[in-house]
């Protein structure tokens, strides 16, 4: 069967990425010859027809292709530097957008694929009578302080094991290893996101959902619409005050705090293969057009000369980053997130 030949690439995307090994490359090699290209040879820029890039660089803006964006992070994409886009926003922009939380994502099969079993049997025997409750989080820099304030409310009430390396209480600095062999060992666990914006629900509440938790989630208002609320401590509109006091009250009530973990299913079983699905239709969509129809982002007039000095400014900063200067103030900025 004759497939149609593609070279794409991958760059500005986090170091263990694998790049024949993930939700896109295994959707379009089912339809496509697929030729993944080394983007860090810049004699292969001019080779690659459609470029996946994320937030963790700017060397996406040389490549003169198909740019599709693509985030875990709770970024909006910028239409004026991408083609098309991956993300969580609520959002229809014609073609241009398909909303992909990360939770569908390859790395965390494991957890997903768990979160369609029974939780009673993951949280193992008299699951009422394991310790309180755990978290683990591993950067709190740029997080919001909800989070780090609800930990230290909540652990005024009983303790909180803290197994990450933000606010780490268990003699562990650098965390544990297995982030679900640590939680399984507790009632609930604190399932906060880096921020709360509707649509914004990544791998936490899923993750504490596999590990046999009653999670205690805040974060996207709307993770409602596919998660089963009456399993799980929805705080999101809450006061912390007020979020303490609804675990305090499953927590003191066996009989609910079973009911709670009883409850299923947790979101529709079928809701991944129907998300694939119309991501495959997405994809197919935009790689079976003629390469200049393809073409959504402006490259002419005001957005030439947008694209332009965007492009110089980050190539500014990317040398500036390296630089002294830039170094020790990154330095004193760390030192002072930490006082």
């Amino acid at each position: 069967m004759f497939k149609k030949k593609i070279y794409i690439g991958y760059t500005d995307i986090y170091p263990d990425f694998n790049p024949t090994d993930n939700v896109i490359y295994n959707i379009l090699k089912e339809r496509y010859d697929i030729e993944v290209v080394d983007t860090s040879i810049p004699e292969n820029n001019e080779k690659i027809q459609y470029l996946f890039y994320s937030a963790c660089g700017n060397r996406y803006l040389d490549f003169n292709c198909i740019r599709i964006f693509v985030t875990g992070e709770n970024l909006v994409p910028n239409f004026n530097l991408c083609d098309y886009a991956l993300g969580f926003e609520h959002m229809e922009f014609g073609d241009r957008f398909f909303r992909l939380p990360i939770y569908f994502w390859k790395q965390y099969k494991d957890d997903y694929d768990l979160l369609l079993s029974d939780r009673i049997k993951l949280a193992g025997d008299e699951p009422e009578k394991r310790d309180f409750c755990g978290i683990v989080a591993t950067n709190n820099t740029f997080a919001d302080p909800t989070r780090e304030n609800f930990f230290y409310a909540l652990s005024r009430y009983k303790h909180v094991a803290s197994g990450g390396r933000a606010y780490n209480n268990i003699g562990m600095p650098e965390g544990v290893e297995d982030k679900r062999d640590f939680l399984k060992n507790y009632k609930f666990s604190i399932a906060f996101e880096n921020s709360s914006y509707p649509g914004y629900c990544t791998e936490k509440l899923m993750q504490a959902f596999a590990a046999g938790n009653v999670p205690i989630y805040w974060g996207d208002p709307t993770a409602v619409d596919q998660f089963n609320e009456k399993a799980y401590i929805n705080c999101c509109g809450m006061t912390i005050e007020e979020a303490v006091e609804k675990v305090k009250k499953v927590d003191l009530n066996d009989n609910l705090y079973m009911e709670m973990l009883r409850e299923k299913p947790l979101l529709d079983d079928n809701l991944r293969e129907k998300t694939e699905k119309k991501l495959a239709e997405w994809l197919y969509g935009i790689i079976d057009k003629d390469m200049e129809k393809a073409r959504r982002r402006p490259v002419h007039g005001k957005m030439a000369a947008y694209e332009e000095n965007y492009s110089l400014i980050m190539h500014r900063y990317e040398k500036l980053k390296s630089s002294k200067i830039l170094m020790f103030g990154s330095k004193c900025y760390k030192w002072l997130m930490k006082r």
